[in-house]
């Protein structure tokens, strides 16, 4: 009995989580479908919450190479959806959001075929450690790990998306787009820059970086809260439509 209630334990801060990122996806559903973002709003938060469920499963012992497989597929999804929405918010015309979803679709894949591909390592109640040992060889003396290339493309992703809000600030002219730039901008930096600032002070939480920054992403979950209820002052006619 003791056994199992720690296992709960170390999963307890990702059900939280997904309960009260469960709780926000409702109220936006609710209150907020004539929103013109409604379906990108309720698409982030279920990946958002899908990743704390599959982490809450994973540190229970529920099919633990299959689930933290497809944890990590949900995961890698997050960052082209983010950035469509961003597009969305500015009304940009350029469909340069289907390389991120390429990307994305590429690595999930990998993740989905190959069963050792991605590994998890251990739980604490805070958040999951995972391990990755998959390489592509780029030359016969060099192999470049897949999760350097993971991890560039996931955080450049999101890097990105800030760059592009924010220039959008610099140059854009309309005020309602500018006040859904900025709350979106906030949501991002308020929970990028905490996970940058803790894996600075503290190195030797970066093998633990996917989990940790998702747990920071509840920030960006309240701000999408937020931003469901901003609809300006006459809610398009097709407002349910990405």
């Amino acid at each position: 009995m003791f056994a199992h209630f720690a296992m709960v334990m170390d999963g307890l801060v990702s059900l939280i989580f997904f309960g009260i990122e469960l709780a926000i996806l409702i109220v936006v559903i609710i209150f907020n479908r004539d929103h013109p973002h409604f379906w990108l709003i309720v698409a982030l938060l279920a990946l958002l919450q899908l990743y704390q469920l599959s982490e809450f499963l994973i540190c229970i012992g529920v099919n633990v190479g299959f689930i933290t497989r497809m944890g990590f597929v949900v995961l890698t999804f997050l960052p082209p959806v983010g950035y469509l929405l961003c597009t969305r918010i500015v009304k940009w015309k350029f469909p340069d959001y289907w390389l991120g979803f390429a990307l994305a679709l590429g690595f999930s894949v990998y993740f989905i075929v190959d069963t050792a591909s991605i590994a998890f390592v251990e739980c604490n109640p805070f958040f999951a450690t995972y391990q990755s040992t998959g390489v592509i060889s780029i030359s016969p003396t060099y192999d470049l790990p897949i999760s350097a290339m993971y991890g560039a493309f996931y955080h450049s992703s999101l890097l990105y998306s800030i760059w592009f809000l924010v220039e959008h600030l610099i140059w854009g002219k309309d005020k309602i787009e500018n006040k859904y730039a900025v709350v979106m901008l906030i949501g991002f930096l308020a929970f990028m820059v905490p996970m940058l600032l803790m894996v600075i002070i503290f190195p030797q939480y970066a093998v633990a970086i996917a989990s940790i920054l998702c747990k920071y992403a509840l920030i960006l979950a309240v701000t999408l809260l937020l931003f469901s209820f901003m609809k300006g002052k006459k809610p398009l006619k097709n407002a349910a439509k990405i």
